[in-house]
């Protein structure tokens, strides 16, 4: 269109254009800092200093060690300021895309919770509290301010948010120190308040008593055939950490009979704590009683030190997180599907054809075993090695695993919901084709059974355990 334009006029035009392109640039590049579209400067660096080890909480405050802890006057986040570093850098760098609110399962079942607004809010409070023009913010409660109390304990910690961010941006983190910050205000819900102080007196969230905590072991069919050593009288070289809900839960004891009864199989020298063991603090401190984890972990520190063990095994995703990722100088830790695969790759276990060959098996991948510590092949290869066991994958599966909504002290709290989410997974495994739902994890266990039964789907649909598949299929 230029072609025949004299030379003086294409030179004025080249220089109309550069300034057009210069200003264009540089009024963009001032606009930037005050909108969603500052994350072009700053996910760079958000996700350059992202997390990497998965499954492990921020301390109360990065410095203070354990011991200084009671020192501190004030715990958690309360004010806009409270935020770390880190976690403003997460606001400023969010793209508002929503991919977090669209696979919370949380967000799915209609709870009040929404991961995309955790951020946007605190996003436009931090924009309010350095204004370029009129008053300055003046700095409130968040949760009385910007958030509510069934927004904050809404939260699983599943850990799917953090899975589709692409930014890097970390939510549990921000939970947990809201819930300490609401912990140290007394803002705990009434049904919490309950199982935290059994927690605290009995070293359970049930409030039985700690020398029921081996009971499981005292079923006359299984004590006829097997025998449960105590470390505190016996030795042994690994440790099976049974925790609370496997302890003392009647219809989860059973996972404890069969999972001693897969390692004295395998061959494993192992005993338990018996009494001196305590809840594993998983879920106390991911719901901000930290001072309560501290003490828990402390006492079963202590335990395992004197049991002289050389490594631990646990059927429970929540306490193999903990003592994996929380504490600090054990012996290494697996869990019972990593044994098990393992013990039938060097040929130790051998398995039987399936029992049941008509049924369709579905895996359901726990958030604490599959999402957080990446444990997703383990138990798949156990449940193939089963000739015969029909399997398929749920569409939301691995790291893409939909939470089952039962984790932790969930079982205590159920905020308002539209839909259970235990109803949406059972419902999931259905349009899977499958007729068993299986998973490795206790709390999925109950959580998934009470499910089906809400589903209607009783006769149709059957979860079973990890360990009780296994166990049955021994020679």
């Amino acid at each position: 269109i230029f072609a025949s334009a004299p030379q003086n006029v294409l030179q004025g035009l080249h220089i109309f254009t550069y300034f057009v392109h210069d200003l264009t640039f540089f009024f963009f590049l001032c606009f930037l800092p005050l909108g969603k579209h500052f994350h072009v400067i700053t996910s760079v660096f958000n996700v350059f200093f992202m997390r990497v080890q998965k499954g492990k909480i921020k301390p109360v405050m990065h410095g203070v060690s354990d011991d200084k802890l009671d020192d501190l006057e004030s715990f958690g986040v309360k004010k806009l300021e409270d935020f770390t570093w880190k976690h403003m850098l997460d606001f400023y760098s969010c793209a508002d895309c929503g991919r977090c609110s669209d696979h919370c399962p949380a967000n799915a079942a209609g709870r009040p919770l929404s991961p995309r607004f955790i951020t946007i809010k605190a996003r436009d409070l931090m924009f309010k509290n350095y204004p370029l023009s009129g008053e300055i913010y003046k700095s409130k409660l968040l949760v009385e301010d910007i958030y509510t109390e069934d927004e904050i304990w809404s939260c699983t910690t599943c850990g799917a948010c953090e899975e589709e961010c692409p930014l890097g941006i970390e939510y549990i983190d921000k939970m947990v120190d809201l819930r300490r910050g609401m912990v140290d205000e007394g803002m705990v819900p009434q049904s919490l308040q309950k199982p935290l102080k059994a927690l605290e007196k009995r070293g359970n969230p049930y409030g039985k008593m700690e020398k029921k905590r081996a009971d499981w072991t005292k079923d006359k069919e299984f004590k006829a055939s097997w025998q449960i050593k105590d470390l505190a009288k016996d030795k042994a070289d690994t440790l099976y950490f049974v925790d609370s809900i496997t302890s003392y839960d009647d219809d989860m004891q059973d996972i404890a009979r069969r999972t001693s009864i897969i390692l004295s199989k395998a061959g494993i020298d192992f005993g338990i704590l018996g009494k001196k063991e305590k809840d594993s603090g998983n879920e106390a401190l991911r719901f901000g009683e930290e001072m309560l984890y501290q003490d828990l972990k402390e006492q079963n520190n202590e335990a395992i030190t004197q049991s002289g063990v050389k490594q631990i095994v646990t059927a429970d995703p929540h306490a193999y997180n903990a003592l994996k990722n929380d504490y600090t100088d054990l012996p290494p830790v697996k869990h019972i599907s990593q044994v098990v695969a393992q013990k039938i790759g060097t040929g130790e276990l051998d398995l039987k054809p399936c029992q049941n060959p008509e049924k369709v098996y579905v895996y359901h991948d726990p958030c604490y075993l599959g999402r957080h510590n990446g444990i997703y092949e383990d138990p798949r290869q156990a449940l193939d090695a089963i000739d015969g066991l029909t399997r398929v994958e749920l569409e939301k599966s691995r790291d893409r695993s939909f939470c089952c909504g039962g984790g932790g002290l969930m079982l205590f709290y159920e905020p308002e919901e539209e839909t259970r989410m235990g109803v949406l997974r059972v419902n999931m495994a259905a349009e899977a084709g499958a007729n068993v739902i299986v998973t490795a994890c206790p709390f999925c266990l109950v959580n998934i059974q009470d499910a089906i039964k809400v589903a209607g789907q009783e006769g149709e649909m059957e979860a079973l355990d990890f360990t009780k598949l296994i166990e049955q299929h021994l020679f």
